[in-house]
């Protein structure tokens, strides 16, 4: 995938971070894609209780390295019309319509957005 736009998920950088897969073994091209997250994800993995200052650090490495995007209008209105019309979390909503809104692939191993039927949405397993 030369030149893709890759969005990560919660479990994406945290399996990434742990070593449980790797990009170039999904076909993305390191040196082209442009890595993307959610503001949704960077709140969610720094939220997280318990976190070690080694696994802060890891992921404060990770988030200065992408682009953490903002919630903005269109993301949200986005995220809205997804979240009203699926069984998807508000959250999840967001990182799809996030997404697509980047025209992204989102990398994960949730089974609901990997099902996620929606015009403009791409998912890849890390898996």
């Amino acid at each position: 995938m030369n030149g893709t736009n890759v969005v990560f998920d919660t479990c994406a950088v945290i399996k990434l971070l742990n070593q449980q897969y790797d990009l170039t073994a999904l076909g993305i091209d390191i040196e082209t894609s442009r890595f993307l997250t959610s503001v949704i994800v960077r709140m969610e993995l720094l939220s997280k209780r318990g976190l070690s200052i080694n696994e802060e650090r890891d992921i404060e490495e990770f988030l200065n390295d992408v682009v953490v995007a903002p919630l903005d209008d269109i993301i949200e209105q986005k995220a809205v019309k997804i979240r009203r019309t699926t069984s998807l979390k508000l959250p999840d909503s967001i990182v799809a319509a996030t997404s697509i809104v980047l025209d992204a692939i989102l990398l994960t191993d949730d089974e609901q957005l990997l099902d996620l039927s929606w015009q403009g949405f791409r998912a890849q397993s890390i898996f």
